[in-house]
């Protein structure tokens, strides 16, 4: 799905450069109180992403463009990289991927209930 504690390895190009300046961001914005997450998310699971975010870990997901370039990447996996340490750190082992577990569960049943209405779904009456 999306990916946060991955260090760039989706990219072909990475800035070192910038990697490490937005773990360096990521780091004092953490000891500002002000976490975030940056994460292409314009979408109805973006909204529950940002939510259990918010919600369960005071972070803020800044969502971002799919148009960007690898210094921008490079930078914002190395933000997320530590972003996501400072969640499992702060909330418990596995906090961050919980999320992401959610936001997966969530993605697949609403793909179920859209392209396969014909199948029996016991949530369908709430």
């Amino acid at each position: 799905m999306f990916v946060i504690k991955k260090e760039c390895s989706a990219l072909r190009e990475m800035d070192p450069i910038e990697y490490e300046r937005g773990q360096q961001q990521s780091e004092a914005d953490i000891s500002a109180g002000r976490p975030v997450l940056y994460i292409q998310t314009r979408s109805h699971w973006g909204e529950l992403l940002t939510y259990l975010m918010a919600e369960r870990f005071q972070v803020t997901v800044e969502h971002i463009s799919d148009m960007t370039t690898h210094q921008q990447n490079s930078y914002r996996a190395g933000y997320n990289f530590i972003t996501a340490q400072y969640i499992d750190r702060t909330f418990g082992a596995g906090a961050c991927q919980s999320v992401e577990d959610a936001v997966d569960w969530f993605r697949y049943y609403h793909y179920r209930l859209h392209f396969h209405p014909e199948e029996s779904n016991p949530l369908r009456d709430f």
